[in-house]
C-alpha cells in the first residue's frame, strides 16, 4: 500500500513539474522584450489626485526625471500613438479605458500611465495634448478635467 501510494505521489509531482516547465516555456516564448507596462502606482496617484484635488500639478505628482507630458484620448489607434511618438507605442494599454498620460525625457518613453477614474476630460486637443513640464496642470472642478 506505502509503495503504490509513493508511486501515485511521484507521478502526481512529475507531472506537476512538466506542467510547470511548460508554462515558464510559455511565458518565455510570449514575452515581448520591447513592451512597457503602465505605472500602476503613477496611475493610482494620478487618478486620486484628480479626485480630492481642485488642481493637480503633475510634476508634484510624477517626482521622476521629465519634460514633457502627452495626454491621449481613449480609443486612440496605436498607429497614431506610434506615429506621434516617431516610434512604435509598445505601451501595454489597461481595460480601464481612460486618458493615457505619457511622460516622455527627450524623445524618450519615461513612464506612462493611464488615468482609471470617471471625471470627463475637457479642453484638451484631441486625440494629443502636449504639455511642458512647467505647464501640466490640471484643472478640476464638478468632476471634469481641463488643462
Amino acid at each position: 500500500m506505502h509503495v503504490q501510494f509513493g508511486r501515485v505521489l511521484a507521478l502526481v509531482a512529475g507531472a506537476f513539474a512538466l506542467c510547470l516547465a511548460v508554462l515558464v516555456v510559455v511565458v518565455v516564448l510570449a514575452r515581448d522584450e520591447g513592451a512597457i507596462q503602465s505605472d500602476l502606482m503613477l496611475s493610482e496617484n494620478i487618478t486620486r489626485a484628480i479626485a480630492t484635488q481642485p488642481e493637480v500639478r503633475l510634476d508634484q505628482v510624477a517626482g521622476f526625471d521629465w519634460d514633457r507630458v502627452l495626454i491621449v484620448q481613449p480609443g486612440t489607434p496605436r498607429a497614431a500613438i506610434s506615429k506621434r511618438l516617431g516610434r512604435e507605442w509598445t505601451g501595454i494599454d489597461t481595460i480601464d479605458g481612460g486618458e493615457l498620460l505619457i511622460f516622455l525625457r527627450g524623445g524618450d518613453v519615461a513612464r506612462f500611465a493611464d488615468y482609471r477614474g470617471s471625471y470627463a476630460w475637457e479642453g484638451f486637443s484631441r486625440p494629443f495634448t502636449e504639455l511642458p513640464r512647467s505647464r501640466a496642470v490640471l484643472h478640476v472642478r464638478d468632476r471634469v478635467v481641463r488643462p
